[in-house]
């Protein structure tokens, strides 16, 4: 009798250890394709611009101006470097590989009180779909968008009709990542 008591009682202690394994394993899991829950649009986390080329950089002397840098301004000339594009034109971020993110923080260019026009692509784990996540005017500064849960790709900002002022949209800063 109290060896069938021990057997029944080390098998539960067995099984709960194994669905605490499970559950371990579930979050690292999740925590890895949510990209650690930090920025996966980050230079340092894998991220591409894959529109480099077809973008103005500005100012262009000598200045990283890419979205995806983390140091904002240049200490020694206090320049804001950021990309801009004419209407028509699209800055893409490629992530090093598909994450589940479920909101963008983006900084428009707010040297001057303007409103922009915008649409915000994702494209899906198969690299080729694209959904529409957000269509319309954004104010300059700092805007953050959150939408349901998608497994994402890449991400394309597309310059609908410029911003209030000219043609361009002028972006500072982009950020992507998974909020709990």
């Amino acid at each position: 009798m109290k060896i069938l008591l021990i057997i029944i009682i080390s098998a539960r202690f067995s099984q709960s250890l194994e669905n605490a394994d499970c559950d371990k394993n579930e979050a690292q899991m999740k925590s890895i394709l949510r990209g650690q829950y930090k920025d996966v649009a980050s230079y340092f986390n894998g991220a591409l611009l894959s529109s480099i080329r077809a973008n103005i950089q500005s100012p262009s002397q000598n200045i990283d101006c890419s979205p995806l840098r983390n140091l904002n301004y240049l200490y020694v000339t206090g320049l804001m470097g950021h990309l801009a594009n004419f209407v028509g034109g699209s800055i893409i971020i490629e992530f090093r590989q598909t994450y589940e993110i479920n909101k963008i923080k983006f900084w428009m260019l707010d040297d001057a009180n303007r409103i922009y026009y915008i649409k915000i692509f994702a494209t899906g784990a198969d690299r080729k779909t694209e959904n529409l996540l957000y269509q319309g005017q954004v104010p300059f500064g700092v805007n953050t968008f959150k939408f349901q849960d998608q497994f994402i790709s890449k991400l394309r900002f597309y310059n609908q009709n410029g911003n209030s002022i000219n043609q361009f949209m002028s972006i500072v800063k982009i950020q992507a990542f998974y909020e709990q």
